[in-house]
């Protein structure tokens, strides 16, 4: 997250005039999410094998052939589908 978010995300939650108690909820949940994170740092999710890679490619390719593709005729376009993802 960049900065400029995290401190729009800090902007928000001020705005909010949480209760201390509401505070105090919302930092134990953040620091709960941070030891479940750290404790799966070994585990990277993202990662596949080069098999695993190139047939995630293959599939994509067949599904171009079938027609199942989507084509943009500018990147105003590609971005606005992106965005409303």
């Amino acid at each position: 997250m960049t900065s400029i978010a995290m401190n729009n995300l800090w902007n928000y939650l001020q705005g909010l005039s949480l209760s201390a108690r509401n505070q105090e909820w919302l930092a134990a949940r953040l620091q709960e999410a941070s030891r479940t994170k750290h404790a799966k740092a070994g585990k990277d999710e993202t990662l596949m094998s080069k098999e695993d890679f190139f047939a995630q490619i293959d599939e994509a390719r067949e599904q171009i052939k079938r027609g199942e593709g989507v084509t943009f005729t500018s990147l105003d376009d590609m971005n606005a589908w992106l965005n409303a993802l």
